[in-house]
């Protein structure tokens, strides 16, 4: 999605003759706007298209909420507990001797703690793929995603190179697949005599979709641990 917005912005700066430091200032924004994915595979969800819990549409899986201790800001990892009161007395044992301790550092950093919790909410999900679970599944909806996406553009992922640069999308090994969708759509265009932000989002969804399980795919058949995935919100 961010290609298209790229485009648009560069056929706003032609027609309008706009300032260079202006258009390469906009065009960072545009660039680095979305929602990015880390772990054992990196990305970034497509702008506008994709929903940061789209994983669940490729395998059964609920995600997880992702919470950190205050002060010391390290992952907390736990179960939270539906009454809240339950909660409370959890802190990092890692940084901390005992809830006392972590609790005046809070203070100390804070001023207060209004809660009474020494652990926060992020803005992310997590998701924990594991291959005798997942990987059957995951399969068969590439497979159907397969079906509903124009060959050419499939054709470009079936000749990746099957390496760990699957897992980041950052090292460009799906630019050449982003390249023919994008040729694509603006024949569609051009066929509907449409402009090119007119594009169908449903079918760029399939598409970030596919990405995404692409890498997922890679991950459990290649490696012996689980896929763990955070995602931002």
């Amino acid at each position: 999605m961010v290609w298209i917005l790229l485009t648009i912005l560069i056929m706003i700066c032609n027609s309008i003759k706009i300032d260079v430091l202006l258009y390469h200032l906009l065009y960072h924004i545009i660039k680095n706007m979305g929602r990015f994915y880390h772990g054992s595979i990196e990305g970034k969800f497509w702008f506008g298209v994709q929903s940061s819990d789209d994983i669940s549409n490729l395998v059964t899986i609920k995600p997880e909420m992702s919470y950190s201790w205050k002060a010391c800001h390290c992952c907390a990892e736990f179960e939270i507990d539906i009454d809240i009161d339950n909660n409370e007395d959890k802190y990092c044992k890692d940084c901390y001797e005992s809830k006392e301790e972590h609790e005046e550092s809070v203070i100390e950093e804070d001023g207060e703690n209004e809660d009474k919790l020494l652990y926060y909410e992020e803005q992310s999900i997590c998701y924990h793929l594991d291959k005798d679970s997942h990987y059957d599944e995951l399969k068969k909806n590439m497979d159907i995603l397969k079906s509903k996406i124009d060959p050419k553009i499939t054709d470009e992922f079936d000749k990746i190179e099957q390496n760990d640069k699957i897992l980041d999308a950052f090292t460009g090994v799906f630019d050449n697949s982003l390249k023919i969708l994008n040729e694509i759509e603006k024949e569609k265009d051009k066929e509907n005599n449409k402009n090119e932000s007119d594009v169908n989002k449903d079918y760029l969804e399939l598409v970030a979709r596919y990405t995404i399980g692409y890498q997922l795919e890679y991950c459990l058949r290649t490696t012996e641990d689980d896929c763990y995935v955070n995602c931002e919100c």
